[in-house]
């Protein structure tokens, strides 16, 4: 096939150099999807360090029994805004980041269908970030638990203005997202290049695309939450009065959204995993059309689970039992992914490169995190289990174990195509085996002390809480541990911000990548390609060019994952 077809929104104006370091000022008016991606990369690790350093100033009052480091009221505040700040402010538009930077280039495309919606989107973000985080300096965070239950969240419980401040920041958050997801789905169904067809793409932008699908349609949902909360608080309505049933209102519209945001979290670096698997094992991704249908089933049974974690609020019994058979049902369409990256590493020549260490550690973390969530799915087992250190080690080994681990694992694979530079593999490797050894002393730890109730500041040795009857050790070795992990968060950051300066130059594919984003410069230049890719008919084999590669020009194929 030819490769000088013209696409209708290709761009066709003269090759410029890419704008990094042309100051501050253009960073505030940039709608370059990449420099937007750059913007929300930072923006969200920001957030990551915030959130970090209230989960490490928690587990430092923890460390041992009758602890007075903290007090309660700003225990819990801290143990609030951890929550809010990892999942709604890092997590969650950390998928932006990678999908705004690499699905554009993955599918052939100059940029997002509406680049200025686009920024708009990022601008709407640290706006309802830091809303949210303000309350520190208003008399006081919010202080209710990271849910913002109701009617513990009503004026009349927490009338400190730290909680309308939360929830001002969640409705300017979603309005910034649901902007997104139509920019998003809009790319991906009309700035496809010629020949890549969806089922083309690569399994990343899959995961990006199944992503946006559930923010379109959970987000709103806790927009609407916060948005009612204000008007309760502030303007004298009675969404959430007891009288009318408000607390299980509340419910429903947290939890519509809360569940299938665990998918938000996750499918980003699971998309990232399985696009990182098959390089570095140098084999196509088994099964790679049985994997994109699993993450659509996964998608749909995100929103049909949800009431599993209303299982003690007097929910219909019947409904309850139709969500255990819904909630054990979303783990085969997991299992089947995990045999798909199984498969592909299955006689592959792998080679334990960073980003394939932190795949690793993402299959194992994450397959601990869903295999106790199956427990989790049993009203009876719920019953015994709410509201303990066992809910929280299942819920950070697969949250924390799975979508973050796969972030990372992405980051350190799209370092060298973002920056242009090499990371020290040495540093790289020491923060791996760093976070990894970290993250199960901290939360394996709980799963031996999980009788122990959570949101609470100081404890009694009490022996009947802990196998071994020992609570104090158990919990010092999980502080040891959130201590070790941010070591390694630490030791990442110096190691990407030095490797800017000394990092070896990448060239456009260090790895032997097989997307199309491998086949343009490091960085990319703001236009992605100075023609547009065609892809050849048969879809199987990438034929690269490395002369028109190292001009930032065009492919003639594309690997199919």
């Amino acid at each position: 096939m030819s490769e000088n077809v013209v696409h209708p929104h290709a761009y066709s104006g003269p090759t410029r150099k890419p704008a990094y370091g042309q100051g501050w000022k253009h960073w505030l008016s940039t709608t370059n999807h990449k420099e937007v991606g750059i913007l929300y990369l930072v923006t969200s690790l920001a957030f990551f360090v915030l959130g970090g350093t209230f989960a490490l100033l928690m587990r430092t009052q923890l460390f041992t029994a009758n602890n007075t480091f903290l007090d309660g009221e700003t225990y819990n505040q801290f143990v609030t805004m951890h929550g809010i700040v990892m999942i709604i402010f890092f997590l969650s538009p950390f998928a932006f980041s990678f999908g705004n930077y690499i699905m554009p280039i993955q599918v052939g495309a100059s940029d997002l269908i509406f680049p200025r919606l686009n920024a708009l989107s990022y601008w709407m973000y640290l706006a309802g970030g830091l809303t949210a985080v303000s309350g520190f300096f208003f008399g006081g965070a919010a202080a209710g638990g990271w849910t913002i239950y109701t009617p513990l969240s009503s004026y009349h419980f927490m009338p400190r203005i730290g909680v309308d401040l939360v929830a001002i920041g969640i409705v300017l958050f979603v309005v910034g997202v649901t902007v997104s997801t139509i920019n998003f789905l809009a790319t991906f169904f009309l700035l496809r290049a010629p020949g890549v067809k969806m089922m083309h793409m690569p399994a990343f932008s899959w995961a990006i695309f199944w992503t946006v699908v559930i923010m379109l349609f959970a987000f709103p949902a806790l927009g609407a939450a916060g948005l009612m909360l204000v008007m309760d608080r502030q303007f004298g309505f009675h969404f959430f009065d007891i009288a009318n049933g408000g607390a299980l209102l509340w419910a429903h519209l947290f939890w519509f959204f809360g569940h299938p945001e665990v998918y938000i979290l996750l499918l980003p670096g699971l998309g990232a995993v399985l696009d990182i698997i098959p390089t570095f094992s140098e084999r196509p991704l088994y099964g790679k059309r049985t994997v994109v249908w699993a993450l659509g089933i996964a998608t749909a049974l995100s929103f049909v689970v949800y009431i599993h974690h209303m299982f003690t609020t007097g929910i219909n019994p019947q409904l309850r039992e139709v969500m255990v058979i819904t909630t054990e049902m979303i783990s085969i369409p997991f299992g089947v992914i995990y045999l798909c990256m199984i498969g592909t590493m299955w006689k592959g020549r792998i080679r334990f490169e960073v980003p394939m260490l932190f795949a690793l550690g993402f299959i194992t973390l994450f397959l601990v995190g869903g295999l106790t969530g199956v427990f989790l799915s049993s009203v009876a087992i719920d019953y015994g289990m709410q509201g303990s250190y066992w809910v929280v080690a299942h819920f950070h080994y697969a949250v924390l174990g799975g979508g973050v681990w796969g972030v990372l694992a992405g980051l350190y694979y799209w370092y060298p195509k973002i920056t242009g530079r090499m990371f020290s593999r040495r540093w790289g490797v020491i923060h791996f085996w760093s976070g990894f050894i970290g993250f199960n002393l901290l939360f394996l730890s709980m799963f031996f002390y999980g009788k122990m109730p959570r949101r609470i500041y100081t404890y009694e040795d009490i022996q009947s809480y802990a196998v071994g009857g020992n609570l104090s050790l158990l919990n010092a070795m999980a502080t040891v541990g959130a201590f070790t992990f941010g070591l390694g968060i630490i030791l990442m950051l110096v190691n990407f911000v030095v490797s800017l300066w000394t990092g070896e130059k990448a060239g456009p594919d260090p790895w032997g990548g097989n997307e199309l984003e491998w086949t343009i410069s490091s960085p990319p230049p703001p236009e992605n390609f100075t023609r547009t890719p065609v892809l050849a008919e048969h879809p199987y084999t990438l034929e690269k060019r490395q002369g028109d590669a190292a001009a930032g020009s065009v492919v003639t194929g594309i690997f199919k994952r």
